[in-house]
């Protein structure tokens, strides 16, 4: 997908309706999660083209104006919804899909922070579409958080989630599950977080 049409469908999340570049600079001054959109939408294309020193100078950008670290690298599917991005850190090798919901403080790293790490390459989560990390959530290393799932406030992920599930806790725990959107029905996995 283009710039134009990530940040479209990011904005939609925010303003359901027709989307032109009016309405969204139009919000940009009230909705931070706009403009962190932007910053994050710019910086990925840019890394996707080859331009990686740009690309780094949008990440101190996007620090100084919403206080959001995005690292260059990252895959980040359409409609996404950064609702306070203030705090969140994501790390270059992570896989977001469609219509993911991140709240502030959201932290998804690597599970190694230094270079003591020699057992292959580091491993960055994948959160998969309509999945929803509340305020602090922690997503540490190479988990799969899944279709439709839900991890609750400062929670810790140190392993995978299922389709569905809602999982709280440090180390997070499946606590419930979450209903199918109307007109959907898929297999929903037993398995704990």
């Amino acid at each position: 997908m283009s710039f134009k049409e990530l940040v479209f469908s990011d904005y939609a999340r925010f303003r359901p309706g027709k989307a032109s570049w009016l309405r969204v600079l139009a919000r940009v001054p009230s909705t931070p999660g706009i403009l962190a959109s932007i910053l994050l939408r710019a910086q990925t294309c840019l890394a996707r083209s080859g331009k990686v020193r740009l690309a780094q100078q949008f990440r101190t950008l996007g620090i100084s104006l919403v206080g959001a670290d995005f690292a260059p690298g990252m895959k980040v599917g359409p409609g996404l919804m950064l609702v306070h991005p203030s705090g969140v850190t994501i790390g270059f090798g992570l896989r977001v899909g469609d219509n993911v919901t991140f709240a502030g403080g959201v932290t998804c790293a690597a599970r190694y922070y230094d270079d003591t790490h020699t057992e292959g390459p580091q491993e960055f989560a994948s959160i998969h579409d309509n999945a929803v990390l509340g305020a602090n959530a922690v997503i540490v290393g190479g988990v799969r958080i899944g279709e439709h799932a839900m991890v609750g406030a400062n929670s810790v992920v140190l392993s995978d989630v299922a389709d569905n599930a809602v999982v709280m806790g440090s180390p997070a725990r499946k606590v419930g599950s979450r209903g199918l959107p109307a007109g959907e029905s898929t297999a929903v996995e037993g398995s704990d977080a």
